[in-house]
């Protein structure tokens, strides 16, 4: 029968067996989380043990009523650390020790139950006030017993109320998630009460933990393997969190600002292997101060590390100490390369208030001036242009709302008929507050936050209507360009919105050339592939934009409706610093054997004028004939210079 009755325990030691082995593998140790939760795992092993051995104890005559007693006592004692240490846990998971830090006198309170608990079952030992062992090792069970239950009742009503106030409002997934496990334990202690013969305390805790552990696998395993540092995912949900509950943080930003040409000259694999010795530098500091710390590595070069509140006085020294171990310690395989680090102190929330604010941020660090000192953040954030930014939603809306946006157009120049045939528009916005603002700041946002869709249709609209006009006809202008954004060309509907535009202003689709731009051609083939088939089967011509900046292939343009392909300024570069001439004219010959319009773009001198004439492109867009003009000026231009 003792071995029935323990059956449970038994259950919950080898399940916690399997749990120990899994967590340890699996979890991010040295935090806060990993140790309570370990904590809760050794302290239920144990009490499991101790059950399982009092169950046993009792059926044996010649084990003393004192050792009875013992092994009694120590499992309650055991049992009531589980209720505490798991209102550790959620303030641990959810990142809230600021909370407890504004409430010191709450704290102190929730402190006292535990306390008195632990008294009364030492007192026990000489005084029966919660148990005494009766005759035939019977368990009589006194006031202090039932004050056990009052304490988990204590912690367990605190946790709800806890969860309540602080997490639901901002994270309700979090919140079911450490909801439940009360639930479950509360319901387990209860079927104690009612059928004491089955001792299903230890293993309800048990199912919690494997619970706990199971649903945060995916957090836990959120890992960068080359650094062992938590993902950009992670870092993005722990920021939100942090920022919507007020707690104040001080991170340190650590970013490469070289990596990308590293990443060119070694490769992906290589520079992989280039990280680990960097973050397992980071993690060495970081221990030496016996620091509670957060790692986050968010791709490309950048680390974040959080510290905890105890080590803000250190902040400065930890950040200089880190940069200066890895300058010192650190080799690249690579002759004659050394990493460029920025590394930035940031003070939340008197720096940045908002996660958008933050990662803002981080892209901000890597155009600082490389000084090899730690910046505070306040140097980037009270700059005009990262206020400008920050404000870029609402000025973007502001501009949608009140006309603020205006198309210029930039002639373009046939080398062959020696006139300007054409034209790209391009978009300007001119904001009351901040005056011109170039489109390389908010087009990157308006792409994030979806109005790039409003402004795209804008252009559409403005330029089909200037074709249409009266004032384009006597041009004699072939074609006007619109560039289409990334994420324009991901829609479903835009083939359907450009011909809907085109048949209600009674605009021949020859007019106007769409570009999309060597970037865009990456993306989603099946989409992107759809919509400019259907614009190119009603008769508008496609043009590739930026070529030479992106990732796409000869295959690829190949296989797209293209007639138009724009070399970017770098070709312009290569041509001016030399060298690079047969290369060139070679692309050239290459893209016009494949039937493709060729237009060099960026040219600001009469000497790339003459030379890619040359070498056979077909138009030429640049300063050295016109700056992007009003439609006023644009019309004007185009009439004198056919003059």
């Amino acid at each position: 029968m003792a071995n029935d009755i323990a059956s449970y325990d038994y259950c919950a030691f080898i399940l916690l067996l399997v749990i120990v082995v899994y967590y340890m593998r699996r979890s991010v140790h040295g935090t806060y989380r990993a140790r309570i939760m370990t904590g809760i795992v050794a302290v239920t092993l144990t009490a499991a043990v101790l059950d399982a051995v009092r169950v046993r104890f009792a059926g044996i005559d010649s084990v003393s009523d004192l050792r009875f007693l013992n092994v009694n006592l120590m499992y309650l004692l055991l049992l009531s650390l589980i209720s505490p240490l798991f209102l550790l846990y959620v303030i641990a998971t959810t990142d809230m020790w600021h909370k407890l830090r504004r409430f010191a006198l709450t704290a102190a309170v929730c402190v006292i139950p535990q306390a008195v608990y632990i008294c009364i079952l030492l007192i026990t030992f000489f005084r029966p006030l919660a148990i005494e062992i009766g005759p035939g090792k019977e368990v009589i069970k006194h006031w202090g017993f039932y004050l056990g239950y009052f304490v988990f009742a204590f912690y367990m009503v605190f946790a709800v109320i806890f969860l309540n106030r602080n997490i639901k409002p901002v994270d309700r997934k979090r919140y079911y998630v450490l909801i439940t496990p009360i639930i479950m334990v509360s319901i387990g202690l209860v079927m104690s009460l009612i059928v004491e013969r089955h001792h299903v305390v230890c293993f309800s805790i048990t199912l919690c933990i494997m619970i706990l552990v199971l649903i945060n696998r995916r957090v836990e395993d959120s890992i960068d393997l080359a650094t062992g540092m938590h993902t950009y995912k992670v870092f993005a949900e722990d920021m939100d969190i942090s920022f919507k509950t007020g707690k104040q943080m001080n991170i340190i930003l650590l970013n490469i600002v070289n990596y990308k040409y590293a990443l060119r000259l070694v490769g992906y694999d290589r520079m992989l292997k280039m990280l680990e010795p960097v973050s397992a530098e980071i993690l060495r500091i970081m221990r030496r101060y016996h620091a509670q710390f957060m790692c986050y590595y968010n791709g490309d070069g950048k680390f974040a590390i959080e510290l905890s509140q105890k080590h803000f006085a250190f902040s400065h020294e930890i950040a200089d100490e880190i940069v200066s171990s890895i300058r010192q310690n650190i080799r690249m395989e690579i002759a004659d390369f050394e990493l460029e680090i920025n590394t930035c102190l940031v003070n939340c929330p008197d720096d940045v208030s908002d996660v958008d604010s933050l990662f803002m941020l981080i892209s901000d660090l890597d155009m600082v001036e490389n000084t090899d000192k730690v910046v505070s953040a306040s140097i980037i954030t009270e700059t005009k242009e990262f206020t400008m930014k920050k404000e870029m939603p609402a000025i973007i809306d502001r501009a949608l709302s009140n006309h603020y946006f205006s198309v210029f157009y930039q002639p373009i120049y046939d080398t062959k008929t020696k006139r300007f045939s054409s034209a790209e528009a391009l978009l300007r916005l001119r904001d009351p507050k901040y005056g011109y603002i170039s489109p390389g700041v908010f087009i990157p946002i308006a792409e994030k936050n979806g109005s790039i869709h409003a402004i795209g249709s804008f252009v559409i609209e403005e330029v089909v209507k200037f074709i249409a006009s009266p004032d384009f006809a006597p041009l004699n202008v072939d074609y006007i360009e619109i560039n289409l954004s990334a994420m324009q060309c991901l829609r479903s509907d835009l083939a359907t919105e450009i011909i809907t535009l085109a048949t209600k202003y009674n605009v021949d689709p020859a007019k106007v050339n769409l570009e999309i731009t060597e970037t865009a051609s990456g993306y989603s083939q099946s989409k992107l592939y759809g919509n400019i088939s259907a614009l190119s089967e009603y008769g508008f011509s496609i043009s590739l934009d930026d070529f030479g900046t992106g990732y796409s292939n000869l295959m690829r343009i190949a296989s797209l409706p293209l007639t138009i392909v724009k070399l970017d300024r770098v070709f312009v570069l290569m041509e001016e610093s030399g060298g690079h001439h047969v290369i060139i004219k070679n692309l050239i010959e290459m893209l016009k054997n494949m039937r493709m319009t060729v237009v060099v773009e960026g040219i600001e001198t009469k000497e790339m004028v003459e030379s890619f004439t040359q070498m056979g492109v077909d138009e030429i867009q640049g300063f050295y004939f016109s700056k992007p003009l009003t439609k006023a000026a644009y019309i004007r231009f185009i009439k004198e210079s056919a003059a």
